[in-house]
């Protein structure tokens, strides 16, 4: 009899875990950097907003919840948003169980062909050649509009506040 409780228990548990990974999902892809490029500009919305992240960086991690707090209540109509990450793809397990400890389920890319030195600097360059690479850090960010013009940049020298309010423009 202890036997079959104990069979029902882990059964019960091991469907609750199902359901709750089912529920969650984190959205994690792996692409090029050009792949990305063509996604972010082929998006239609008014805005497309794309915050560099990094899940070891105290500056993401300071930004990141608010960030999110701000895509679960936002209506999504007016913008998309693309998180870019400098994670391995062999990493890729360890960062859905980061975005699922935290809760975190906004569309994050992996980087299929980061440059060995100089990840950030070029990354920003390649999406967006205007932008001034040397004052952005992770947990910055930059809006699009629907023509592809760049509105804003953030920079490393911005508080988390000046940052979060840029983003209330924009996030809806």
């Amino acid at each position: 009899m202890r036997c079959f409780i104990i069979i029902i228990t882990l059964f019960t548990f091991y469907n609750s875990m199902i359901a709750q990974n089912e529920a969650f999902q984190t959205h994690v892809n792996i692409l090029q950097l050009d792949e990305l490029k063509n996604k972010i500009f082929e998006s239609r919305e008014p805005y497309k907003i794309v915050f560099i992240f990094n899940q070891f960086c105290s500056a993401s991690r300071d930004v990141f919840p608010e960030l999110d707090e701000l895509y679960k209540k936002a209506h999504k109509e007016n913008f998309e948003l693309f998180v870019v990450t400098n994670t391995k793809e062999k990493n890729k397990e360890e960062l859905e169980d980061h975005l699922f400890y935290y809760g975190y389920g906004e569309p994050f890319y992996i980087l299929k062909d980061k440059p060995l030195l100089g990840f950030l600097k070029k990354t920003i360059q390649s999406i967006c050649e205007s932008c001034n690479a040397n004052e952005m850090g992770y947990s910055s960010f930059m809006v699009f509009n629907e023509n592809n013009e760049v509105l804003e940049q953030t920079n490393y020298n911005q508080t988390k506040e000046e940052i979060i309010s840029t983003l209330k423009k924009y996030i809806q």
